[in-house]
């Protein structure tokens, strides 16, 4: 049986982590849970606020909320992770997002593909929820489909926190602050951590059976927030690229890609009018712009605005 501490990042969405957490206490699962959520938010905590309620009423886990006071999602991920390591018999450390409800078999899921494929890592299925209704247009882009691989088995890397599994041991080996806090507003870090723990020799899983599902507000199924998000995506992957690589070898193997983002989403854009195609198109524009900015050590803050409730 294993020890898993469930860690989970808040900031200003008391309704969302509400929901996390009740689903939370419906998971079927044959395994030794406790859940610890970092608040992010220092003035009003409206996250612990709901922690204190929800385990006051009774709550199925030992349930404990802290404060991070500094702003930037590795902060709270370092503190989390902190605290997660620093439980009697912890086993593994696993992680969700605020805006997101897990299935009941979710951890279960994911410890067996650890064991069944002696991973480190495991990464789980994203299905996508709306808050309101959705254009047509803007409803078959790429980012708002579920994250999914098709199959269960090995990969190659995990790139997120938004639904994994990880060895106590694996990360603890990762240092006391594993989660570049130099991408503080950015994102990224959780790619980032994942990217040197590959080339630490650590080994990652994916398991479809592992589902959460992730609520999208409407303000997120926009054109500008969609062609942003793959302007922040680029950036972070070469801020990664770089940090792991080195400037130059990072330019040299991304090079054809950006040039192709230019050509390919640039005419792309141009030569349709389908208004969902266009956005697509553009965003891979936005994407190659993202790289050089990345490349260029600017950085897009995108989580210096919190989207929903």
């Amino acid at each position: 049986m294993a020890k898993v501490i469930i860690c989970i990042a808040t900031c200003n969405r008391p309704q969302g982590l509400a929901r996390t957490l009740e689903s939370l206490a419906a998971l079927d699962t044959r395994h030794e849970i406790e859940v610890v959520v970092g608040d992010n938010d220092a003035e009003r905590q409206e996250g612990l606020a709901a922690v204190e309620g929800i385990a006051a009423a009774g709550y199925r886990w030992p349930l404990m909320g802290m404060a991070v006071a500094r702003r930037g999602i590795p902060h709270v991920r370092n503190a989390l992770a902190e605290a997660a390591l620093a439980r009697e018999g912890v086993t593994h450390v696993a992680m969700l997002d605020d805006d997101e409800t897990a299935s009941p078999r979710w951890i279960d899921a994911l410890v067996e593909a650890a064991e069944k494929w002696r991973a480190d890592v495991v990464g789980g299925a994203v299905l996508r929820e709306m808050d309101s209704e959705v254009d047509p247009w803007a409803a078959r882009h790429p980012l708002l489909q579920p994250k999914s691989r098709g199959q269960s088995g090995p990969v190659d890397l995990v790139d997120s926190t938004a639904n994994v599994l990880i060895a106590a041991r694996a990360l603890k080996a990762m240092g006391p602050r594993p989660f570049d806090e130099r991408m503080a507003l950015t994102g990224g870090s959780d790619k980032q951590l994942f990217t040197a723990m590959k080339r630490a020799g650590h080994g990652f899983a994916w398991s479809e059976e592992a589902v959460v599902t992730e609520l999208i507000p409407a303000s997120r199924v926009t054109a500008k927030w969609l062609l942003m998000r793959g302007y922040r995506v680029g950036m972070t992957d070469m801020i990664v690229a770089r940090t792991q690589h080195g400037p130059l070898r990072a330019a040299a193997v991304e090079a054809p890609r950006i040039v192709g983002g230019f050509i390919m989403g640039g005419l792309g854009a141009v030569a349709t009018l389908d208004r969902g195609k266009r956005v697509e198109r553009l965003g891979r524009l936005y994407r190659a712009a993202g790289k050089i900015a990345g490349l260029a050590g600017i950085h897009y803050e995108e989580y210096r605005k919190v989207h929903g409730a």
